[in-house]
């Protein structure tokens, strides 16, 4: 999926014909995210503001009954498959969206029992958008451990694909390096690995939680760089300090609006006692680069 792809293509033919219709003689190119609620109009969400969508007289967008049957759409009706997944509260579309599952929960299964709304979240590259940053995280061509930190929505992602695939391809001032990807939840590489470029010496590992990922890549895959984004467990924490104590780099997310408070969250303030990153990089709206500091906190 390249930058120009019609998110509408792949993702209309997964709604209800009323969303269809309210959807489709729209101009949408900057949506970021369609929200559905039982009994609510649909919220479309741009980076600039939302507007609201109802269907025909004014009913509301989702009605009750419609919401296994976009469950089951947006599972390509094989939900058996997504479990674990929709346990976790998402289902990631193979074009690239994600979709967020909200509801009553089960208490045996954790799943949702009663699903009341839905979040989908519109992942498209920006290609290009690392080749500013991605020479002040250089020394000699090799990456600096580096840390892309934001408050959410501020294109942390969209950056950190980027970067791999620069990275991956030995572009913007970069030696070739083999990068290996923690996926998680398939918003870096896309479900099945193959709905962005992410280089062609890039290996991904997806579905599996970052500090079991990293390990695994660390002593399977002789990785350069070690990527994943939102950092937030001790054994992502532990993950990275093994791949540093091996003398591989690490290129990661997490959440923080300001550097203060990055690092009063679980486990950044021993990675920056660590030194374990030599670039700390603050996003700010789409994407844009507000800040760098070195692994000291000092603005560059």
């Amino acid at each position: 999926m390249d930058e120009g792809t019609n998110w509408k293509t792949w993702l209309l033919p997964l709604l209800t014909e009323d969303m269809r219709q309210a959807l489709a003689p729209l101009d949408l190119s900057g949506a970021t995210e369609i929200r559905l609620r039982l009994g609510r109009p649909m919220e479309v969400v741009t980076a600039t503001g939302s507007r609201l969508l109802y269907a025909p007289n004014g009913r509301p967008m989702l009605r009750e009954g419609e919401q296994e049957g976009l469950l089951s759409a947006f599972c390509n009706h094989a939900r058996y498959a997504w479990e674990k997944e929709i346990r976790q509260g998402f289902i990631t579309l193979q074009q690239g969206g994600r979709v967020g599952v909200t509801g009553r929960i089960s208490a045996e299964t954790g799943a949702p029992a009663a699903v009341t709304g839905f979040c989908i979240r519109i992942l498209r590259p920006v290609v290009g958008c690392g080749e500013g940053v991605l020479p002040d995280l250089l020394q000699e061509g090799r990456l600096r451990s580096t840390l892309l930190y934001s408050a959410p929505g501020c294109g942390k992602t969209t950056l950190l694909r980027d970067l791999i695939r620069l990275l991956s391809d030995g572009l913007a001032g970069a030696t070739p390096h083999r990068v290996g990807v923690v996926d998680e939840r398939y918003e870096i590489a896309g479900e099945g690995g193959g709905a962005f470029d992410l280089g062609d010496r890039t290996d991904v590992l997806s579905g599996v939680s970052k500090g079991e990922g990293l390990l695994r890549l660390l002593s399977t895959m002789g990785p350069q760089v070690l990527a994943a984004d939102e950092l937030n467990l001790t054994s992502d924490v532990a993950a990275v300090l093994e791949a540093k104590s091996r003398g591989v780099d690490v290129l990661c997310t997490a959440h923080g609006g300001t550097f203060e408070e990055l690092l009063r969250r679980e486990g950044m303030g021993r990675l920056f006692e660590g030194r374990t990153f030599q670039r700390y990089v603050r996003l700010t709206g789409c994407g844009q680069v507000q800040e760098i500091r070195d692994e000291e906190g000092k603005t560059l």
